[in-house]
């Protein structure tokens, strides 16, 4: 074909770049562009997520949002804690989960504080990562006021994977990988002193308060049958960490999804099965999953649903004091190999009457024979329906539900012995015991919502929305005990040489809401939008159950602006200021409002537990007025808070820049306060604090390379929160804690503050002194008193680095957290036992306490000459050493290396010849460097005994450690 004249041209194409707007899920999934937001939100794709190859989802998160704190949790299927922005309440800290506009329920099932404490996970862990299509974080409560009382600490949106337009085709997609996992941080002991007890090899003692090491072969343990073991009196380096095993994880999910232009569907199932470093699997998590969605589009109306369904098998390796394989281990000493002990049922010297110590039961009995398991099974999801009556008008109605029952078995083994050899007088029973606890929970979830889009004038919009909302939950668990066991590993209610014990709970609340949202669009750079929400709780008297909460963002694109007037920033591509105020409210625990009634019951003062009586008595049941009196005062709390924040981009989007600044009130927060017996009551639930915090966020992100084959990508994030207890109405609130150590609320200071014994001191002539009692210790203070330490990081950082050159990506993630303090009993029982680093202080030779002095006779102060006793240092550090119980607060500082990943996108050349879309084979090392301060060389700080909320920030009593994984992937798409 010859073109005036020619049969041949040149024709050059050029390139129209046209950047697409980044779009966020907001409150009530709400689609919005970015650039409108008037408040902090951070979004992160599914690809992103299930790059970090972890079974939870919010761990890919770790270290990469500013002002979200996020731990690591100990063993397989245990449970997060996710506090943003500081705590702000009392009782629940923890954001609200919403999946495709549905709220799920998060609750964990858990035993927490000092005695056989168990985790059992959460609700979130019953979402397939693989599934999620994007997560993003709700912080202010301008972002969060729409959602009502729930999330009043802020809000993690979730948007799964949904079907699309494949023109009739099915696409596939298979992720499966292979995980291995090892102990991550045990603690530091010291290498020079061995088995025995007061400076001596006593062979019957479980501590390393024995004599220094030689080296030497010599006999221990009992004499059985006229034999006796030898072996080298030496430190065994490893001989803790030789104990666990390597772990290792299976996962494999499949997916398949198509739809053409009205109709679309997703289908998912998945496999994780997660065997932890301690030996056997009673450290292990598995989790089936499926997942449906499907949508339809006619002319008028659109469906919608999303179904999933997971079925989780849970063991846990209870820690804390007690019968706890926890303790046991702790009770050897460093020079008798911990591996050696596994076979008790046929070596004579390891079975329990055989064991080496009458102190101290076989750790590996421990571990076989008790048991902690749970079943759970949970469906959540919802429907939509859309409707278009006219144009730009749309009604729509949301149902959505989630349903969760559990299971959990708890058993421990009979322990019967009479120790061989030794002192006879050290024989233990513990005659068994059996629980089982069947858990409920349900939760309904209705809106109505009409939403209209409206072009006012060419340069003025307006989106409006109306709704309604209610929320139905429900809570019941039945157990049933026994406390001693009849016939041996056999476990059943009614094998029992007692009565069993039974219990049962149930509640229900509800919240009804009415909601509104105008969006102002004025040019396209100024962007003004106004929320109100008031909500009804059935939680609170009827006089105050009634509570409205506003909010109102402005977004200003400077840039935009000034394009249209001609002008040009330079190198700044784009520029926005924002600034929000919101509230948010948090209503009560249930059945706080009237007195309630409860089993009666008469103790004997002297001896409750012997001449205690209790009802049902000769067939003749009672009730009476709980202790805790009713408040018919009680009001929900209010949060109100304020932000101002700016976006920059520069030098062509290769750098950019978020910083928030933030002040947050929370006023009335909910505790108990004591009363006076007198009164028939000893305490009640009250208003009774406000809380205040404040802070900067900031994230810098940039791109120092970006080419055809190879793009850098830095990411950096810093917060830092200000907590303080504004005002309270009572002199302390007691958050979390045990004995004479504990964390406390106190006007004036931050959130947490820890309380507890201390060394005595006394001034004299302007110099502060030591008191000690006639044997040369340190004498504790009268009362526990404040120590000047707190809970709260001073500050938190997050740097991530991301390399893609020729198909291959690389990332890592450091998360640092600055200050703050934590409980460690893990070393506090090292210095019972004799294993810490600190107790070989002066090579256990006799030494004074510097600075110190005793009172005569007199009463007068004099200089003390008296040494400790070097035969009873375990009484000296059991006491708390020089600084009593305050030697167990410990500095909980930390650096992280969260995840390091390599993975390769083979050329698509070869995927075509496999007649594939794409394969992806990947490597991940997940939390395997660990830097913490030297005072610190016993526990991961993120460990906790203490549930998911502000109480676990009390420390650990006895945790379980964290584990270090090593994930090989690989995906498959069709």
């Amino acid at each position: 074909v010859a073109i005036a004249g020619r049969t041949a041209i040149d024709v050059v194409m050029e390139s129209a770049a046209e950047q697409v707007e980044e779009v966020v899920i907001t409150a009530l999934g709400i689609s919005r562009e970015k650039k409108a937001i008037g408040y902090a939100a951070q979004t992160f794709g599914g690809e992103e997520i299930a790059a970090a190859a972890t079974s939870n989802p919010m761990t890919a998160l770790q270290g990469r949002i500013a002002g979200v704190e996020i731990t690591n949790p100990a063993g397989p299927g245990s449970t997060q804690n996710v506090i943003i922005r500081g705590a702000s309440s009392f009782s629940s800290n923890q954001p609200l989960y919403i999946i495709d506009g549905v709220p799920i329920t998060n609750s964990q099932n858990a035993t927490t504080g000092i005695n056989n404490t168990v985790d059992f996970g959460s609700g979130i862990n019953a979402l397939n990562p693989d599934d999620i299509e994007s997560m993003t974080t709700l912080i202010g409560a301008a972002a969060t006021a729409l959602y009502g009382s729930r999330a009043a600490n802020g809000v993690v949106m979730i948007t799964t994977k949904k079907g699309k337009n494949t023109a009739g085709k099915i696409k596939v997609s298979y992720d499966g990988s292979i995980t291995f996992s090892r102990v991550g941080r045990l603690p530091l002991e010291q290498d020079q002193f061995g088995q025995g007890w007061s400076g001596d090899r006593a062979l019957d003692e479980n501590g390393n308060w024995g004599a220094r090491y030689d080296g030497k072969n010599r006999v221990w343990g009992n004499i059985i049958d006229g034999a006796q073991q030898v072996k080298p009196y030496k430190y065994l380096k490893n001989h803790l960490r030789d104990f666990y095993d390597t772990g290792i994880n299976y996962k494999n999910a499949l997916s398949l999804m198509g739809g053409n232009e009205t109709t679309n569907y997703y289908v998912s199932m998945s496999q994780n099965s997660m065997d932890g470093v301690i030996p056997t699997d009673n450290d292990s998590y598995k989790r089936y999953t499926i997942a449906t969605r499907g949508g339809h589009k006619g002319k008028y109306v659109q469906v919608s649903s999303s179904l999933n369904y997971s079925f989780e098998k849970t063991k846990a390796v209870a820690g804390g004091q007690g019968v706890s394989m926890f303790r046991s281990l702790r009770e050897i000493a460093n020079d008798i190999s911990i591996v050696d002990l596994k076979d008790y049922k046929k070596n004579k010297f390891n079975t329990l009457d055989g064991y080496f110590t009458p102190y101290g039961i076989n750790p590996w009995y421990f571990l076989n024979e008790n048991g902690n398991y749970q079943k759970k099974n949970k469906f959540f999801g919802g429907a939509q329906v859309d409707i278009t009556p006219i144009e730009h008008l749309k009604l729509s109605y949301r149902f959505g539900g989630d349903y969760e029952s559990s299971r959990a078995d708890i058993h421990r083994a009979i322990i019967s012995f009479d120790p061989n050899g030794f002192n006879s007088s050290s024989s233990s029973t513990d005659p068994g015991y059996y629980q089982n606890i069947w858990r409920e929970r349900a939760q309904v979830n209705h809106d109505i919502m009409a939403n209209y889009d409206w072009a006012i004038t060419d340069k003025l919009g307006l989106n409006a929305l109306a709704g309604f909302n209610i929320n139905d939950r429900q809570y019941s668990y039945l157990y049933g005990e026994i406390n001693s066991v009849d016939v041996p590993n056999f476990y059943a209610l009614s094998n029992s040489l007692t009565d069993p014990i039974a219990g049962q709970y149930k509640s229900q609340r509800r919240v009804m809401g009415l909601y509104a949202n105008l969006d102002f669009n004025w040019d396209s750079y100024l962007f003004l939008t106004v929320t109100a929400r008031n909500d009804w709780s059935s939680t609170l008297p009827q006089a105050h159950n009634s509570y409205f909460y506003p909010g109102a963002t402005l977004s200003f694109l400077v840039t935009d602006f000034l394009d249209k007037q001609g002008i040009s920033l330079g190198p700044i591509d784009f520029a926005k200021v924002r600034v929000a105020y919101g509230r948010t409210g948090n209503d009560a625990g249930v059945y706080y409002i009237y007195d309630t009634f409860v089993t009666s019951g008469a103790n004997n003062p002297g001896y409750p537990s012997v001449d205690g009586l209790s009802f049902p008595l000769n067939s003749v049941n009672s009730y009476t007025v709980s202790k805790t009196k009713g408040n018919g005062d009680l009001k929900p709390e209010l949060t109100d808070e304020f932000e101002l924040g700016a976006e920059l981009k520069f030098f062509d989007n290769k750098l950019g820049l978020d910083v928030s600044y933030y002040n947050k009130l929370t006023k009335g927060l909910i505790s108990t306060i004591p009363l006076d017996p007198s009164s028939g009551y000893t305490s009640q639930i009250a208003n009774l604090g406000d809380i205040r915090n404040k802070g900067i966020e900031l994230t810098l992100s940039a791109t120092p390379v970006r080419s055809n084959n190879f793009t850098w990508d830095i990411s950096y994030n810093f917060s830092k929160n200000v907590n303080r207890v504004e005002k309270l109405d009572v002199a302390e609130v007691s958050l979390a804690g045990f004995g004479n150590a504990a964390i406390y609320a106190v006007e004036g200071k931050a959130l947490g503050q820890f309380k507890t014994t201390k060394a005595a001191t006394v001034e004299l002539n302007g110099q502060t002194y030591t008191v000690v009692d006639g044997s040369g210790n340190p004498m504790a203070t009268a009362n526990e008193e404040f120590l000047n330490k707190d809970i709260n990081n001073k500050f938190t950082m997050g740097l991530t680095n991301s390399f893609s050159l020729f198909g291959v990506n690389i990332g890592a993630t450091l998360d640092f957290r600055y200050g703050g303090y934590m409980y460690s009993y893990t070393k506090d029982y090292m210095y019972w036992t004799g294993s810490g680093p600190e107790s070989v202080y002066n090579d256990r030779e006799p030494f004074v306490i510097p600075n110190s002095v005793v009172q005569d006779a007199n009463g007068n102060y004099v200089e003390n000459t008296t040494p400790v006793d070097p035969t009873a240092l375990h009484t000296f550090y059991s006491n708390g050493g020089m600084q009593r119980e305050d030697f167990n607060i410990i500095n909980r500082s930390f650096l992280k290396l969260r995840n390091v990943s390599v993975s390769y996108n083979l050329p698509k050349s070869i995927c075509e010849r496999l007649r594939m879309e794409g394969i992806t084979v990947s490597f991940n090392a997940n939390n395997f460097l660990l830097w913490t301060p030297n005072e610190n060389c016993y526990v991961d700080p993120e460990v906790t005994t203490w549930g998911s909320d502000v109480s676990a920030k009390f420390g650990e009593f006895g945790s379980n450690p964290t584990e270090h994984y090593y994930t090989f992937g690989l995906n498959l798409k069709f």
